[in-house]
């Protein structure tokens, strides 16, 4: 907010101060509280939801991979009120509207969208989640999403507001018996007739001839609109079901997501307004006041966001990643996180097989309910309370399940946990960090120590994105000559468990740098919030934050940043908006174009260089905030007397609103010390690249007359020339790279060359110059990401200035995709990497997705493939140089890990082995999971 506004609330704050006569503050119920207030179905509606167990009968337990069952009870939509970080911050926020404004509602804003069946029951109310129980903890529920209408149902009916390319956009024919044209009609007029029960706070109609307020254009925040007839809602028109339905456009339109993920604050804006009239909250769309998070706005100003879409990179590219809409481009949120897979969406006779045996909407296949981002750490933890589960840890399970009574949470109240389910969604988010961004352009000069690279983001939405608390990114930069490491950038000390070189007034706990390290905090992605309340330019009081103190994410390509500070997702650097902290190239192709020169840094003398992309889901700065904010201990940053006019700011352990929230500010510091070395908090690999310097006389390179010399200057003391006409060196690269670097020596004798890559020429080189001098680096850049064979030949030949036709090289360097066999950050295709104490080693791969394979090298006529067998694992085809072998069924009741599958009776010698899964299973199997935890041969 600006500075005025921001001061005329300090005012009055300072006014409640002065002329507080109690000091007791009163509960107000949340129906009567103006100031979290928002539009859509109350709870005073007495809408039903039933539980999500009805669900399971017909959409669960036939298809792991396709089922929506399945996949939803491992995801944190499932898991929202179970999520043990939501408790705490919860608490923090309860207690920081009570010193600002007098009452605990604030925390109104977090229920709503976390226990959606909870909140519309009226159990939220108190807003401490006492009341909560049983389905409630099932979070964002089958039933919930699935009777959500659209409260701009008139304009979408119209075409007006997200276009009317009925059979492109929309995928729908009118072609078969159940027209989709007679089904949004009939969608239509029971959309009107909820929309005459919804009314403002004041008691006057929301809808006015089925038309909102003038100035709301997008129900974020929260503000979701939900029918009170038992008609479930989905994006079919030819479905068929045993249960009523209505056919709803809403569910696959891009502004379905924006109802919990366009986050805002309320109680700032609506303070002081006049309850008589509309309030600000209802008559102007959340994105455009106080900041909490904003991931669809993110997405509506990328290229995706845009009328018709637009094609994905990467991963996401149409050649790769099939979507609903023409050309496969990426239009909407669900087209990657509802991704449309063949199969059924029910295990009915009569389910559509899609897309193939539907005449309605022939490019769509059944939603995926995925549902997943990248919160690793949340949901392993969450398995590991489940005894049996193979992840099992007794701490976590006492921890976590200390009652409702202490901490509120109840992990057996609902559907419970599914540990199975859940680690599959671990892989899944884990597939999904993976997928999310790249690394191209990488260059190295070891005379100048300059580096620099391409982040690229490859969602369609900031990288990274969601709640800001404790969430980030960073880029590790490590240099190194042999096996030393020479310079780092932004270590992370795993001791301690954070980043080294942290300000110390943000991380007291930040170790200090060394004199070979360096902290860059533009390659630190995050935000920070900013509290004009509290006096903080960085603050993790989410409830009083007024700005952004720093925004540095990175865009999604095609990104609008001259609509950006409209919603308030402008890039923010020191205090202020800085929409010019990314060039337009930059915004328009969704990257971060990093030179580490712009920040003083030079890393000369490597022969080897390696950039990692690592994230974090929390930090140990946010978790040590919630546990001092909650015990009222340590580096406190509200202070007294509060401004509401109680008499103390810190009460959580004392006033008996907070009886059965207190105890988590022990509990998540215990969770987070216990757990910390587990992906999430501690930091997960996304993407790396490496650039790799061969001497001359590498093992790698092979010549033809060109002798070796030695000089102090060129790399590693030695250099290869040659000066007769076609005399030939060749280097062959084993990493896939973009771009080859050759190292040359120059001086006043040296002649032309002639490099070709890939049998390619690439132009005449000419190593003339007035002065003599190596280690000086040719790059040719464009390439294919592919190991390259690189051919220098001497020509015999030089520039009229030249004394001679020498031709010098230092060496060759590539970059490549960082391989790390030992990691379990490490992906083989869709082969995903996990850390648990049972397998050997402590970590495995795995794999669900058909196809995905993996490849390794053996000598001998005997192989062993470590592997696990459990109850929802399935199968894998086994190849051995290319030749198909045999199927192997890795299904088991319970859980075996360490399991040896023999290939014998190979012929002597080099084997190639492939382990591909076929997404295929026993039928006793409730999944396809393939798991790879190492091999042996036998010679």
């Amino acid at each position: 907010m600006s500075a005025k506004k921001a001061f005329v609330f300090l005012l009055l704050l300072l006014g409640l101060t002065a002329t507080a006569v109690t000091y007791a503050w009163e509960p107000v119920p949340v129906s009567e509280d103006p100031l979290v207030r928002m539009p859509g179905t109350q709870p005073e509606q007495n809408v039903y939801l039933p539980n999500s167990d009805q669900c399971y009968n017909c959409h669960g337990d036939y298809d792991p991979v396709v089922e929506p069952w399945r996949n939803w009870s491992g995801s944190m939509m499932a898991q929202a009120l179970r999520d043990f970080l939501f408790w705490p911050a919860t608490t923090v926020a309860a207690q920081d509207a009570v010193w600002a404004v007098g009452g605990p509602n604030a925390t109104d804003i977090c229920l709503r969208c976390h226990t959606p069946i909870g909140w519309l029951g009226g159990r939220s109310d108190p807003t401490n989640g006492s009341l909560l129980s049983d389905a409630d903890f099932d979070a964002v529920q089958c039933t919930f999403c699935h009777r959500m209408y659209d409260p701009f149902f008139d304009t979408t009916y119209a075409g007006t507001r997200e276009g009317d390319d009925w059979s492109g956009y929309w995928d729908e024919t009118d072609a078969s018996d159940m027209p989709s044209s007679a089904a949004a009609w009939e969608t239509y007029l029971q959309d009107s007739v909820e929309a005459a029960h919804i009314t403002l706070f004041n008691g006057q109609s929301f809808f006015v001839n089925n038309q909102p307020p003038a100035g709301y254009i997008e129900n974020g925040g929260g503000q979701y609109f939900v029918s009170d007839q038992n008609l479930r809602r989905a994006s079919f028109a030819d479905a068929e079901a045993n249960h009523g339905m209505l056919y709803s456009r809403y569910h696959k339109s891009k502004y379905f997501c924006s109802t919990c993920h366009d986050v805002s604050n309320p109680v700032l804006l609506n303070l002081n307004a006049n309850p008589q009239e509309p309030l600000p909250s209802e008559t102007v769309p959340a994105y455009s006041y106080y900041h909490v998070e904003r991931t669809f706005s993110e997405f509506m100003l990328s290229a995706y966001g845009q009328a018709g879409g637009a094609p994905g990179v990467g991963p996401f590219a149409p050649e790769i990643f099939d979507t609903s809409h023409p050309g496969d481009v990426i239009a909407s949120c669900q087209d990657c996180h509802l991704r449309d897979m063949p199969g059924k969406g029910a295990d009915k006779n009569g389910a559509v097989l899609r897309p193939v045996e539907s005449v309605e909407h022939p490019q769509s296949g059944v939603p995926q309910h995925d549902l997943t981002g990248g919160n690793m750490w949340v949901p392993a933890i969450l398995a590991s309370t489940v005894p049996g589960s193979p992840n099992y840890d007794s701490v976590n399970d006492a921890l976590l399940n200390q009652g409702p009574e202490l901490l509120t949470l109840d992990l057996n109240a609902g559907l419970g946990l599914d540990p199975d389910a859940l680690l599959a969604g671990v892989a899944r988010a884990q597939q999904n960090l993976h997928d999310a961004a790249g690394i191209t352009d990488f260059l190295y000069e070891p005379g100048s120590g300059e580096v620099s690279f391409r982040l690229q983001n490859q969602t369609g939405h900031k990288l990274l994105s969601g709640f800001p608390e404790g969430r980030r990114m960073f880029v590790n930069i490590r240099a190194y000559v042999g096996e030393a490491l020479l310079w780092e950038v932004n270590p992370y000390d795993e001791t301690v468990g954070t980043l080294k070189g942290l300000p110390p007034a943000y991380s007291p706990d930040s170790p200090p740098l060394a004199e070979h390290e360096f902290y860059v905090d533009a390659l630190v992605y995050e935000v920070h919030l900013s509290s004009d309340l509290t006096g903080e330019e960085k603050t993790f009081h989410v409830a009083l934050s007024t700005h952004r103190d720093k925004d540095n994410r990175i865009p999604p390509r095609g990104f609008l940043i001259d609509e950006a500070a409209a919603r308030l997702v402008d890039p923010a650097w020191m205090g202020s908006s800085a929409p010019d902290y990314f060039t337009a190239a930059e915004y328009a192709g969704g990257y971060d174009a990093v030179t580490l020169s712009d920040y003083g840094i030079a890393l000369p003398g490597a022969d080897r260089v390696e950039v990692y992309l690592y994230y974090q889901t929390t930090s140990r700065e946010y978790v040590t905030f919630l546990r001092d904010e909650i015990n009222g201990t340590g580096n406190l940053t509200l202070w007294n007397p509060p401004p509401s006019g109680e008499p103390e700011a810190y009460i959580a352990q004392t006033d008996p609103f907070f009886a059965q929230l207190a105890a988590w500010g022990d509990t998540v510091w215990q969770l987070w010390e216990h757990n910390r070395d587990l992906p999430g908090a501690a930091p997960v690999f996304m993407v790396g690249a490496s650039w790799q310097l061969v001497q001359d006389d590498g093992y790698a390179v092979q010549y033809d007359g060109w002798r070796g010399g030695e000089d102090a200057d060129a790399f590693g003391g030695g250099f290869r020339a040659a000066d007769a006409a076609g005399q030939w060196i060749v280097y062959r690269a084993t990493q896939p790279s973009n771009y080859v670097t050759l190292l040359v020596c120059r001086g006043p004798d040296q002649g032309l060359a002639y490099p070709l890559i890939d049998g390619q020429f690439q132009g005449i080189l000419d190593l003339y110059a007035p002065t003599a001098g190596c280690q000086e680096a040719v790059t040719y850049t464009g390439l294919t990401p592919t190991p390259h064979t690189v051919v220098v030949l001497a020509s015999g030949l030089g520039n009229p200035h030249a004394t001679g036709s020498e031709v010098r090289l230092d060496g060759f360097g590539s970059g490549g995709g960082v391989v790390d066999d030992d990691s379990p950050a490490v992906i083989y295709g869709s082969w995903s990497g996990m850390e648990l104490p049972q397998a050997s080693g402590g970590t495995l791969r795995m794999a669900t997705r058909a196809n995905a394979g993996i490849t390794f090298n053996v000598t001998g006529d005997r192989v062993v493939w470590l592997s696990a067998f459990c109850p929802v694992c399935g199968e894998a085809a086994l190849y051995v140089d290319d030749v198909y072998q045999a199927t192997v069924d890795t299904y088991s009741p319970t859980w075996l890990f360490q399991q040896s599958v023999v290939v014998a009776d190979l012929p002597p010698g080099a084997h190639s082995i492939e382990i591909r899964a076929t997404g295929t299973k026993n039928p006793a199997s409730a999944g396809t999971l393939v798991v790879f935890d190492g091999f042996a041969s036998v010679p």
